[in-house]
């Protein structure tokens, strides 16, 4: 299903294109195939606007502008969108050429996400309307103003003036306009949009993407009855067409038309009497949505009846093994999948990893973290942190120590960085006194550092060398005055570790009033009001404290505060959750999430949920 999600993606957000003739192979209405026709858009977007270049004039910049245009350029021609379409949005709005405009209005077509960005792209379209509003561009953008205005006349003129221009070209128009209402369209425009699909099926019935439009019409309309009479003829006419079942799936999923999703998929695999994998993927994947996992899994179990090797099906019941919290049947699924060369872009063996992470199978997880890092950049980051878990709580330091250089090394950090590297996860795994005999050695080359001084200070006080932590603390402070983790650290060793409570609470007063909902600082003033035996308003600053995050060590002060309050029962209904605790909720999270990443791999992400 990945790859269909990433076709459905670029068609979804580019200006697509099909082959230019009318005439076609029924091969290329494989998933894979037409996958093709949509990832070629982008070049066919860019010449779709060559017939309008004699049409369309090039602005005059002033000097002052010049520059910021080439920078837009230099971004545009990299496809670094989101960057350029600021620029080219003011450059747009301040000398009102098409050329201009329709720049600013690829952009924001790329890489629009929040609704501000689409109220900019509808402003940049009714612009070109009015600076170029014979030319094709205009006309073709014109028919999603047109329909958001209800002018089901003005839509059709504008699609077939658009057409006429280049007849050849029809296919790639009606897949244009495909990817165009798909983004974004306003709920004023759905009752012209079914009425446009219907007229669109009939004038252009002999191309395939005509149907094509429609089912997308439809699914934003939630028109049952016309989505599915119009699957059924794309089925009859294109069999092994799947991309407009899955395009409409996304559509639903977005839309989170739950129940339309259900029906459409269920009508799909009913009239389909050998459905792809990915066509059995997304009805899995709907089924999970749905929360009908018993239905999911005799399906999967029927599957593997007759085809017990069947790789895709393995991870499916994977899967659903998982979300039935059967890991060992997960293990043995994923294992006969990757013995049948599914590996998902390194994802499968990630969720090994982390299973085998979480039933402490040290040797296992460490092979499959090491094989899916390998496979797949993107997953580095899990893998660094399952990795590097395992060497330290198996004692490796040296491996543990050759792994972080490595890291260094690939990222090409300077010696600095490098220790910092190495000091962040040393005091993530809590050894602490590692990490200070580093910072230790360090803090002579970088006595002015302020990283180096904090840690220095806070590795000081978590390796019990408490007035030498106060003394890099003040520090800390001189170099770095407006920071209130100076104030709050200081505050809480002096709370702490000594009895200076005077102290202490004026350094935590200090942190409080520069960051007052910081839970940390609201634990430390609380912790020194505690000191001072002020119970009332020691509880009024923990107990908040103690709500944002069960912290532990917050956990343990609450307790405290009501027992010296007398508050027995209050005391005694404190969560303490133990480092212990902590570690195995990380291992679960690590696991969920490997699989959540395997889902999206196997699925899809919108359907993934």
């Amino acid at each position: 299903m990945k790859k269909i999600i990433i076709a459905i993606g670029i068609a979804t957000g580019l200006f697509g294109c099909a082959s230019n003739a009318v005439n076609y192979n029924p091969a290329q209405f494989s998933s894979e195939n037409y996958q093709q026709n949509v990832a070629s858009s982008i070049e066919y977007a860019d010449n779709f606007v060559d017939f309008d270049q004699r049409h369309i004039p090039q602005a005059s910049l002033n000097a002052e502008d010049f520059s910021l245009l080439l920078s837009a350029d230099v971004s545009f021609n990299q496809g670094v969108y989101s960057q350029a379409a600021g620029k080219y949005y003011y450059l747009a709005n301040k000398y009102q050429d098409p050329r201009l405009i329709y720049k600013a209005i690829i952009c924001f077509e790329h890489s629009s996400s929040t609704a501000e960005d689409y109220g900019k792209l509808n402003l940049l379209i009714k612009q070109l309307l009015v600076a170029a509003p014979t030319s094709n561009t205009a006309h073709l953008f014109g028919v999603r103003v047109d329909l958001e205005q209800n002018n089901l006349d003005k839509a059709k003129q504008d699609l077939n003036a658009v057409i006429k221009a280049d007849p050849s070209k029809t296919r790639a128009v009606l897949l244009f306009l495909s990817t165009m209402i798909s983004s974004n369209i306003i709920s004023e425009a759905k009752p012209s949009l079914s009425q446009f699909a219907a007229y669109i099926v009939k004038k252009y019935s002999s191309y395939p993407e005509a149907l094509l439009f429609a089912s997308i019409a439809y699914s934003i309309n939630a028109d049952q009855t016309g989505l599915l009479a119009n699957l059924d003829l794309i089925n009859a006419r294109y069999p092994n067409w799947e991309i407009p079942t899955y395009w409409s799936a996304s559509i639903l999923a977005k839309n989170n038309n739950l129940p339309l999703l259900t029906t459409m998929i269920t009508h799909e695999m009913q009239q389909t009497v050998n459905p792809s994998s990915t066509l059995q993927n997304l009805y899995i994947a709907t089924l999970v949505r749905n929360e009908s996992i018993a239905v999911a899994n005799q399906y999967i179990e029927s599957g593997l009846q007759l085809k017990p090797n069947d790789g895709n099906m393995l991870v499916n019941q994977a899967i659903i093994q998982y979300k039935l919290g059967n890991n060992p049947h997960v293990i043995n699924s994923l294992l006969k999948a990757e013995s049948q060369g599914v590996r998902l872009d390194g994802t499968l063996d990630l969720a090994l990893a982390s299973l085998y992470d979480l039933n402490n199978h040290n040797e296992s997880a460490l092979q499959y973290y090491q094989s899916a890092g390998s496979s797949n950049p993107i997953l580095t980051t899990a893998t660094n942190i399952g990795i590097l878990r395992i060497y330290f709580d198996t004692n490796k330091i040296q491996a543990a120590n050759q792994y972080i250089e490595n890291m260094a090394k690939v990222a090409k950090l300077n010696p600095r960085d490098s220790a910092l590297l190495k000091l962040s996860i040393y005091s993530e795994v809590e050894r602490y006194e590692l990490a200070y005999q580093l910072v230790a050695q360090n803090i002579k080359l970088y006595r002015s550092d302020k990283t180096f001084t904090y840690l220095y200070a806070s590795l000081s006080g978590l390796t019990g060398r408490t007035e030498q932590a106060i003394k890099a603390y003040k520090k800390y402070i001189q170099l770095n005055p407006n920071d209130p983790v100076g104030y709050n650290d200081l505050g809480f060793l002096l709370a702490d570790k000594t009895s200076h409570y005077l102290q202490a609470y004026d350094y935590a007063h200090k942190a409080y009033s520069m960051s007052p909902k910081d839970p940390a600082v609201l634990d430390t003033l609380g912790w020194a009001n505690f000191k001072l035996k002020q119970y009332a308003q020691a509880e009024s600053y923990i107990y908040p404290a103690y709500q944002q995050t069960q912290d532990y060590d917050t956990a343990q002060h609450l307790k405290q505060v009501y027992l010296a309050q007398g508050k027995t029962a209050e005391a005694n209904k404190v969560i303490l959750i133990t480092p212990q605790l902590q570690q195995l909720q990380f291992e679960q999270t690590l696991a969920d999430q490997s699989m959540l990443i395997l889902m999206y791999y196997q699925f899809g992400l919108d359907l993934a949920k």
